[in-house]
């Protein structure tokens, strides 16, 4: 009969719980949480946590005492030498120059949830924002990067279609089509 290591760890372990819920502990306080201990029943907690809980010695003092802290307050400072020919090099700052194409489609993507549908009237077209302002095409605006703080850029709003604009900015054009079916946008056109 072969029995597998699986088999023989849980059949052990079955014979060791079972064995665990017979045992009997020393510490008995049963009853009502409105009556008071026996005076027995207290004396047995009382030299129960003398047994086990009981003061130890010098030497355990000692340990305690020249214990090392599991934690780490201070870190060592560790130098690094550097050689007589090791010359530090200032560090310079690097200036990043997006390029329009990229800008544009930053802004395109986050200027799209601003955007909530069309209006036209007559030959002029609108952008209608989330908060209800109708921004005319034609029109720019500033945007700063996170990223590039220091540059500005000027984007244009080249062209408005009952479902697309077009996004300019310098020689790059981005076409953002409105999705009808999301957040209430859409077109609107009205007579004049």
């Amino acid at each position: 009969m072969k029995l597998s290591i699986n088999t023989l760890s849980t059949t052990l372990l079955a014979l060791l719980l079972t064995q665990g819920l017979h045992a009997k502990s020393e510490i008995k306080l049963t009853g009502r949480k409105d009556l008071v201990l026996s005076v027995e029943s207290r004396s047995m907690v009382l030299n129960v946590g003398k047994t086990h809980l009981s003061e130890k010695g010098d030497a355990f003092y000692n340990v305690a005492a020249n214990a090392d802290s599991p934690f780490v307050f201070e870190q060592p400072i560790v130098p690094i030498e550097r050689g007589a020919d090791a010359v530090q090099e200032p560090v310079e700052e690097v200036v990043i120059n997006y390029d329009d194409a990229s800008v544009l489609r930053v802004v395109a993507k986050n200027f799209s949830q601003q955007v909530r549908g069309t209006l036209a009237r007559g030959s002029q077209s609108f952008l209608q924002l989330t908060g209800g302002n109708l921004v005319p095409q034609g029109t720019s605006f500033p945007v700063s990067l996170p990223q590039a703080q220091t540059q500005t850029f000027t984007v244009t709003i080249a062209e408005i279609n009952s479902d697309s604009y077009t996004l300019k900015l310098g020689a790059a054009t981005q076409v953002v089509y409105i999705n009808a079916s999301s957040s209430g946008a859409g077109a609107i056109k009205m007579d004049p």
